[in-house]
């Protein structure tokens, strides 16, 4: 708590040029008109892109400030608290468009899982409609991706064919985006020049599982269904204590293929 923290180790894929805001709505339980919002962020630079929790680029920030600065953990603490607070995914996708691939980074339980997939190809349908998004003028636009019809809305006034989660490939940057049964909605609320020193980059590959993205979606369904088969070495429960049972959680994945 008291000795000065030390710098995230890094491995740094390029500089960000500009932000893109987007609050994510989700709901994990189709029959609950319920739903869980949080920030999420689009890092675009000159040859890869960034996905991520807000909340979790925030952190990342607060702790290498304060490894900077030699600032002690105590010191940044109840910042880092707000900040984990805001990390709801735990996913990082990063894209590398000269070798055509996502690097995928997804936290369950206490292990972090990587794989790579290629960049996903979408084919997208012009539809009829225009709006207005965050003062933007927006065209609409329809596709299916991995068992969910999306409706889509993107701006040619931000000429980036990028857009939240694994979107992209219209003539602009998605504003909006959601499915069809509206359990998974995307929308624009900011969109900026990257602060100085804003970098795309992954942490160092250390105590990570290389994997498919099909394990890591079996995992999160047995994760959510049957937390209890999720331990750790690490945390040694109080014999004295009874154990907790932890409760199973709805689970609606937005890859339901």
């Amino acid at each position: 708590v008291y000795a000065p923290s030390d710098s995230t180790p890094t491995n740094v894929f390029d500089h960000a040029l500009y932000r893109a805001y987007y609050l994510k709505l989700y709901r994990d339980d189709p029959a609950d008109p319920q739903a869980y919002h949080w920030m999420q962020i689009l890092q675009i630079g000159r040859s890869h892109q960034a996905y991520l929790d807000y909340g979790e680029l925030r952190r990342d920030s607060i702790w290498n400030a304060a490894a900077k600065g030699r600032k002690s953990y105590g010191e940044i603490e109840a910042d880092l608290d707000v900040a984990f607070n805001d990390t709801f995914s735990k996913q990082k996708l990063v894209f590398d468009r000269a070798r055509g691939i996502v690097n995928a980074y997804e936290r369950i339980f206490i292990s972090t899982y990587h794989y790579t997939e290629p960049i996903p190809q979408l084919q997208w349908t012009m539809a009829r409609g225009d709006s207005t998004i965050l003062g933007y003028t927006c065209h609409k636009a329809t596709t299916r991706f991995r068992g969910r019809d999306y409706i889509a809305w993107y701006t040619e006034e931000i000429p980036f064919p990028y857009g939240p989660f694994k979107f992209g490939g219209l003539p602009g940057l998605i504003t909006c985006i959601y499915d069809t049964q509206r359990e998974h909605i995307y929308t624009l609320v900011g969109f900026e020049k990257a602060p100085s020193e804003d970098y795309i980059y992954e942490r160092a590959r250390r105590h990570w599982f290389e994997t498919t993205r099909e394990v890591v979606a079996k995992l999160q369904r047995n994760y959510h269904e049957q937390p209890d088969l999720f331990t750790s070495d690490i945390l040694i429960p109080d014999p004295r204590n009874k154990p907790i049972k932890r409760k199973s959680k709805p689970y609606n994945p937005i890859e339901l293929e």
